[in-house]
């Protein structure tokens, strides 16, 4: 008897350390329970959540999360030693990112030759269709009209933000993708936002088996599809696809190989180039993925930036006068910015790069995961460990920000009032070798049109009331703005 006790004690304890027990060389942090990890039940937001984590174990923790082990960086050193490393440069193979398809494709979430080729791609395009050109910036500046005149439309009137600001910036990406723009009242543009509104709520479920893969083992494969909405991602992927490939017929037909007009153009144009190589990666499939990739993560980005600039400036009222005193002294009364005037309006600057950082959209970065077992920060990270930034963390973490959650434009000008890029602790963009691809584009976008918005408008929340700035709690691992009302006036 007292032999079976010992074996059951012995069992108990191998049990712990095998199955129960943080392995050895991993940071200190959650841990949790076999296949469903740490989930915390104090009803925190995972700002708060990540705050305590950083108290208790520095800057570097772990929190398994169902079966995936993820490791969070506090640290703008850390940070950036990771993702500059080779060690950390590819993404987890997750369905989000996968988007159903057998290879992950695009730029956003891909791997290996894919990943490098359609990097390099995009980052040429940027460049040759676009970033400094003319022809963007007046495609940036017709929209900001158009954006004017809507707001003037609703002024004097407590009104949510209306759909124009998201029209604006998508017509700015699809001149730069395929020459198109769109009027707000356009079907076929509503058609899209349907497509791109609906993948992306369905999308987010596949999160589930993402971090807990074995409930498809668990679950029966027509329970699975039902309760993960997968036929009818299946369905929305294929409209999505249909509506590019009527883009790419057109294309296809006025292609001019001496005068590429747009990145649609330059993808076919590669297609052809590479069609005899056995290596070449060139399809059109991976084309509408990066068209894909290129509206997440252009379009609902600086929607939410601008969103959020609006709400501060309206509870910022001396903060929205110091910055409209620079737009005018600046900018003649009608004359809308170009990148050639961001050097003599620091202020400007300023604001744009507070808001950058107490919004703090990815407020985790997009997760890398480590390609071999590897040291970082005294620990061990076994192959396959999953690597994000607590970026938004930092962003308030006093080792950085003198008074952290105060909304400060002037912490980013000198003695002398000149814009000082302040690089420690401040990852909007993330850093590293998977940088943001669009992080000169959304700069672009974000100086021309909050100037010419604030050149024409002033705004305020409504009688007798602030507005929320709080991100919307139904996304707990982003800041997405909530949809608040405020109150335009036009300036005379």
């Amino acid at each position: 008897m007292l032999a079976e006790l010992l074996l059951g004690l012995a069992l108990l304890y191998l049990l712990w350390f095998a199955i129960f027990k943080k392995p050895d060389g991993l940071p200190p942090g959650r841990w949790g329970l076999p296949l469903v990890g740490y989930i915390p039940l104090n009803g925190k937001r995972m700002d708060e959540q990540f705050k305590d984590l950083h108290k208790q174990h520095g800057d570097i923790y772990v929190w398994r999360m169902g079966t995936q082990v993820n490791v969070f960086l506090h640290s703008y050193q850390l940070s950036r030693e990771a993702l500059s490393s080779s060690d950390f440069l590819d993404r987890p193979i997750w369905e989000l990112f996968r988007f159903l398809e057998p290879v992950t494709l695009g730029v956003i979430g891909s791997n290996g030759n894919i990943w490098h080729i359609n990097r390099r791609f995009s980052l040429r395009q940027l460049r040759d269709q676009g970033m400094g050109k003319s022809s963007l910036v007046s495609a940036v500046q017709n929209q900001a009209n158009k954006l004017i005149e809507a707001l003037k439309g609703q002024a004097n009137k407590s009104e949510r933000i209306p759909r124009d600001l998201r029209v604006a910036v998508i017509n700015i990406i699809w001149h730069m993708v395929a020459s198109k723009q769109f009027e707000v009242t356009d079907p076929k543009l509503q058609e899209f936002i349907d497509i791109i509104d609906d993948l992306t709520q369905k999308f987010g479920p596949l999160a589930i088996p993402d971090f807990m893969p074995w409930i498809k083992y668990c679950l029966p494969d027509f329970l699975i599809r039902r309760v993960f909405s997968v036929d009818i991602l299946y369905t929305l992927k294929d409209k999505f696809f249909d509506y590019c490939k009527e883009l790419i017929e057109e294309h296809k037909s006025s292609l001019d190989p001496d005068n590429p007009r747009d990145l649609m153009d330059g993808y076919l144009l590669d297609i052809e180039a590479s069609k005899d190589n056995p290596d070449g990666v060139r399809t059109e499939r991976d084309l509408c993925i990066l068209i894909l990739d290129l509206f997440f993560a252009g379009s609902e980005t600086t929607v939410g930036t601008l969103t959020f600039m609006i709400y501060y400036l309206a509870n910022y009222p001396e903060v929205q006068k110091k910055f409209q005193a620079e737009i005018d002294e600046v900018l003649p009364k009608g004359t809308l910015a170009t990148l050639e005037d961001r050097s003599r309006m620091p202020y400007t600057e300023a604001v744009i790069h507070e808001v950058l950082r107490v919004s703090s959209l990815a407020s985790v970065g997009v997760p890398h995961v480590a390609v071999r077992d590897t040291k970082l920060g005294g620990y061990l990270l076994p192959k396959g460990t999953i690597v994000s930034t607590a970026a938004a963390a930092m962003h308030h973490d006093p080792r950085y920000w003198n008074e952290p959650e105060k909304f400060k434009p002037e912490r980013w000008l000198d003695d002398q009032g000149k814009f000082t890029t302040k690089k420690e602790g401040f990852l909007p963009f993330g850093v590293g070798k998977r940088v943001c691809v669009g992080e000169s584009l959304a700069r672009m976008e974000l100086f021309i049109l909050s100037t010419a918005l604030f050149q024409s408008l002033s705004v305020t929340p409504p009688p007798g009331s602030k507005v929320d700035v709080s991100p919307d709690p139904s996304n707990p691992f982003g800041h997405n703005p909530r949809s608040e009302k405020v109150c335009f006036t036009i300036r005379e």
